[in-house]
C-alpha cells in the first residue's frame, strides 16, 4: 500500500471512531431515572432522566430484574438504572434494578 493511501486509510478510521464511538456509548451504558408512566398490560414504561431525557421502554420475560423486585412491584415513581437496545424502533429493557421506591405523600 502507498504511503498516502495508509494515511488516508488511517485517517479515515480516525474519524469514524471519533465520530462513532460516543453514539455507540451512548446506547450501550446503563442509565438512570424515575418511572413517570407504566403500563403493565403493554409491558412499557416511560423513564424520565435527570437531564430531561425520556425514554420510551419495554420489557419481555427475559428482561433481567436486578434485587428483590418483580416487574408487577415496579410503580410510577420508583427510581430504576437500567439498560436496553434498540430493536425494530423500540427500546428493549435487557436488565432493571429498583435503586429507590416512590415517595409516599
Amino acid at each position: 500500500m502507498k504511503p498516502r493511501n495508509l494515511i488516508a486509510v488511517v485517517c479515515a478510521l480516525g474519524l469514524l471512531l471519533a465520530v462513532g464511538a460516543p453514539a455507540l456509548a451512548d446506547e450501550h451504558r446503563p442509565h438512570e431515572g424515575k418511572i413517570i408512566s407504566l403500563d403493565q398490560t403493554a409491558m412499557s414504561m416511560t423513564v424520565q432522566g435527570e437531564k430531561d431525557d425520556q425514554w420510551s421502554l419495554y420489557w419481555t420475560e427475559s428482561t433481567k430484574l436486578k434485587g428483590d423486585v418483580t416487574v408487577q412491584e415496579l410503580q410510577v415513581g420508583d427510581k430504576v438504572h437500567f439498560d436496553f437496545m434498540e430493536k425494530d424502533g423500540k427500546k428493549w429493557l435487557t436488565e432493571i434494578h429498583r435503586t429507590g421506591k416512590a415517595d409516599k405523600d
